[in-house]
């Protein structure tokens, strides 16, 4: 017996949520907003991580290569510079501990 109670209760509660969520102006203005941004995530997250590794990839040779060319200039000026901030200084910071674990580079 039940198990027959809250099978109706369920079903009332269904036809009831459905059919006024359906008529909501409300819900579908957030529905459609809702499909239109997760449609918009899928046609720009391509570009989107492609433009950031691209970035990635300039930041992190930009700094191979201001690291190896200042290195004897920066031991004799002023105080040291603090290292970068953000994913660039990140990957700069990783890179030069796994050249240092493999014997490639300087330090």
């Amino acid at each position: 017996m039940n198990q027959f109670i809250q099978r109706i209760a369920n079903y009332i509660a269904n036809e009831i949520l459905i059919k006024g969520l359906a008529e909501s102006r409300t819900f579908q203005r957030v529905a459609l907003r809702t499909h239109n941004t997760i449609q918009d995530m899928k046609k720009g997250g391509i570009e989107n991580i492609n433009s950031k590794l691209d970035d990635v990839h300039k930041a992190a040779s930009e700094a191979a290569y201001y690291s190896t060319s200042t290195k004897s200039k920066a031991a004799t000026k002023g105080p040291p510079t603090p290292p970068q901030s953000g994913f660039a200084g990140f990957v700069s910071a990783f890179g030069k501990e796994i050249r240092k674990d493999l014997g490639i580079g300087g330090k």
